[in-house]
Order: structure tokens, then sequence, then C-alpha cells
């Protein structure tokens, strides 16, 4: 896994500062190029990370002009990674048709 395009916010919530990372990595499936996001959110407290969550969908595209866009969907809309699966579920589900599974 090779991670291809990195995106970051930081968003405060009452005491909180949340810093959300979005992530397009790429993968090899079948000798394929395959593209998956994966969301991960630190959460701060007196600049201490005090938890972590952290999600990926492997396979969401089969090219990154796509996975881009889906990317930019996530970012834009502040997705947190427990929603990554909910939110992806569709365009992988179709993707991996892609490649035969």
């Amino acid at each position: 896994m090779r991670i291809k395009k990195s995106l970051s916010k930081i968003v405060n919530f009452d005491d909180k500062e949340s810093r959300y990372i979005y992530r397009i990595v790429e993968n090899s499936i079948r000798n394929r190029q395959a593209f998956g996001i994966e969301i991960e959110r630190q959460d701060f407290e007196e600049g201490e990370v005090i938890n972590l969550e952290r999600d990926i969908v492997d396979i969401v595209a089969s090219n990154q002009r796509k996975a881009e866009d889906i990317l930019m969907l996530l970012f834009n809309n502040l997705v947190s990674p427990i929603h990554l699966v909910d939110i992806v579920g569709e365009y992988a589900d179709l993707c991996v048709n892609d490649f035969g599974f």
C-alpha cells in the first residue's frame, strides 16, 4: 500500500481539537492498480492526543481520478472514519465487481 495523496483539516469542538486526515492509497489487486481511501481522526486536548480513530476501504476506484473525486467529497463534508464505510460502500461494491470478485 502506498499513499498517493493526503489532505488534512483541523476542527475545534468545545474544548477539543480534532485533526482529520484523508488519504488515497494505491494497491495492486490481481496485478491491476486499485485505489482505496483512509480517514484518520486525531483528537487533542491541551495539545496531547487523547483519541485516535482510523478506517480504510482498500478498493473504491480503479483509477486515481475517481478516487480523488471521492476523497474530495469526503473531505468537503468532514466525514469521520466511523462513517467511511457507510459513505463509500457502494463505490467499493461497484469497483470490486471490476476486479471480478
